[in-house]
């Protein structure tokens, strides 16, 4: 529980964007999809109530404004919302150069 005039720590800030976000299979194949609710250099914030274990890994695509090819990242589930809409945050993993590159000029980073 956050105290009144606490704020949270970040290591990157973080920018509002809803996109649709791919769980992927190990041969890149969608499975199936949530959408964001923000993303920052570290991580994204899903919009999604499917339980997930703290710890657990995935292969995520996602497009970014300006690309055809989506970024493809591993992520850990880190964060499971507190609220009623749930959600989670999940911490990118090994970011490629490309994929760093794209977030950055994105971000405005």
């Amino acid at each position: 529980m956050k105290q009144a005039g606490v704020h949270e720590r970040r290591l990157y800030p973080r920018r509002q964007y809803r996109t649709r976000i791919v769980f992927d299979d190990e041969f890149g194949d969608g499975l199936f999809y949530v959408f964001s609710e923000d993303i920052s250099m570290g991580g994204v914030f899903l919009a999604s109530d499917i339980p997930m274990r703290l710890g657990t890994l995935l292969f995520l695509s996602f497009q970014l404004p300006g690309h055809k090819r989506p970024v493809r990242v591993t992520g850990e589930v880190v964060r499971r919302g507190e609220n009623a809409g749930g959600g989670m945050g999940i911490r990118f993993l090994g970011l490629s150069d490309l994929a760093r590159k794209r977030l950055e000029d994105f971000l405005g980073g």
